[in-house]
């Protein structure tokens, strides 16, 4: 405790809560979809919602191209300088557009992968994707303003689940329960996008080509690490769609939803750290692995305890997120206990890399989990019974956190 004591975690905290109503009000969205969707459509209409959603996930965060990351520690930098906050904000967002009009062709992709998904469902997925190209967040954090977009986020996703709730849909109902999911987000983040532009006294600068050419070019190992995140998640939920019954797809949706749920908590918290940690690392890198040591801790501590609590809670959280009992869906949760844990830990690593702007080092971890979940797909979906499916959570997430050990230890050691 006495290590704990010489930081200051008061803004982190501030900073944390606000981002915990952001996160806690996605994370309980996707866990009450689950059982609305699947008792009121079925599991199929669940399984197609997942799927689409999940693909949309994957465009999106391409066309984020790493900038709710790296534009952070931008505006930490530089809260006063309202040109450089201007430029930068237009440029990420038309950058952003730019981006996404370039990869929804991409959507007719997923449809060869899966013909059972109709283009309507491909389409509904579109208020997905521009929900992200319009998400603020990234401004609000470095500026440590979050609570701008966290109550309000609030209750635009309450609004979200009753309209599904309420809205009787008779055809393409996964197609209009994704249009439901990303349109009123859309509109709220265009509407905080004027809000930002108003309070914060930014003038419209148009980004120049080169301007945009140089984030390009800067952001593209970064890009590519993020899409590698999303893809370990998205590419073995493809795989097992054409493998396993619509039951077992929905029981593995079901742990794949609770994963993400897991990472926009961690998320959160390490969002809120980011200001904090880049002003640290500015100072003296030592400072911020001291510090950094100190955040492991409590990690450890509190996900530890959690993965207890999954392991021998399995059976009342499937029921109470499902009403159902179901064997498979309580075996798949108690495997994917040590997940969270794991992805914890490793969101430290994954923030000393991006203070030390070390997206090259990104780069390179990017493809080794790619190629990590490429085999560990392949040999559970080839070699294993469906049971063996639930292992994949926490044999990616440990492949992950050790590639980033294995990075930035070397780097650790070369501080002064």
């Amino acid at each position: 405790m006495k290590s704990l004591k010489r930081w200051s975690f008061a803004p982190i905290i501030q900073n944390f809560f606000n981002l915990g109503v952001f996160q806690a009000s996605g994370i309980i969205l996707q866990l009450l979809l689950i059982p609305i969707i699947s008792r009121k459509y079925g599991i199929e209409t669940f399984g197609q919602v997942a799927l689409a959603a999940s693909f949309a996930a994957f465009i999106a965060s391409v066309a984020n191209y790493g900038t709710s990351q790296t534009a952070i520690k931008d505006v930490a930098n530089n809260l006063d300088n309202k040109e450089f906050l201007s430029e930068l904000f237009y440029k990420i967002l038309f950058f952003r557009l730019l981006a996404a009009c370039i990869l929804l062709p991409m959507m007719g992709w997923m449809f060869f992968l899966h013909t059972k998904l109709s283009y309507w469902i491909l389409l509904g997925t579109i208020p997905l994707i521009l929900a992200e190209v319009f998400n603020p967040l990234y401004f609000l954090i470095g500026k440590e303003k979050i609570q701008w977009l966290s109550w309000g986020s609030m209750v635009v996703k309450s609004l979200i689940l009753l309209l599904i709730l309420l809205i009787p849909l008779q055809q393409q109902q996964a197609a209009w329960i994704n249009v439901i999911l990303g349109s009123p987000m859309v509109l709220y983040y265009i509407i905080i996008c004027i809000l930002i532009h108003y309070k914060e006294s930014l003038q419209v600068i148009l980004p120049t080509k080169g301007s945009m050419l140089k984030l390009a070019r800067e952001n593209v190992y970064i890009m590519f690490n993020g899409t590698a995140a999303s893809l370990q998640q998205s590419i073995f939920l493809f795989a097992i769609a054409g493998y396993v019954s619509a039951s077992t797809l929905g029981a593995y949706a079901l742990v794949d939803k609770l994963l993400t749920a897991c990472r926009q908590a961690v998320a959160s918290f390490s969002n809120a750290v980011y200001p904090h940690a880049a002003r640290l690392f500015q100072q003296s890198p030592s400072s911020w692995f001291a510090f950094k040591l100190s955040l492991q801790k409590l990690y450890a501590a509190f996900f530890g305890i959690t993965a207890l609590l999954i392991f021998f809670g399995a059976k009342t959280i499937v029921l109470l997120i499902t009403k159902k009992e179901s064997d498979t869906t309580e075996i798949f949760v108690q495997m994917f206990c040590l997940a969270p844990l794991l992805v914890a830990l490793n969101a430290n690593n994954v923030l000393t890399l991006l203070l030390e702007k070390g997206y090259k080092s990104l780069f390179i971890i990017s493809i080794l989990i790619l190629t990590a979940t490429f085999i560990i797909s392949f040999v559970l979906v080839r070699f294993s019974n469906s049971q063996a499916l639930g292992w994949y959570p926490v044999a990616i997430e440990g492949s992950c956190l050790l590639i980033y050990l294995a990075f930035t230890q070397k780097k650790k050691l070369n501080v002064p």
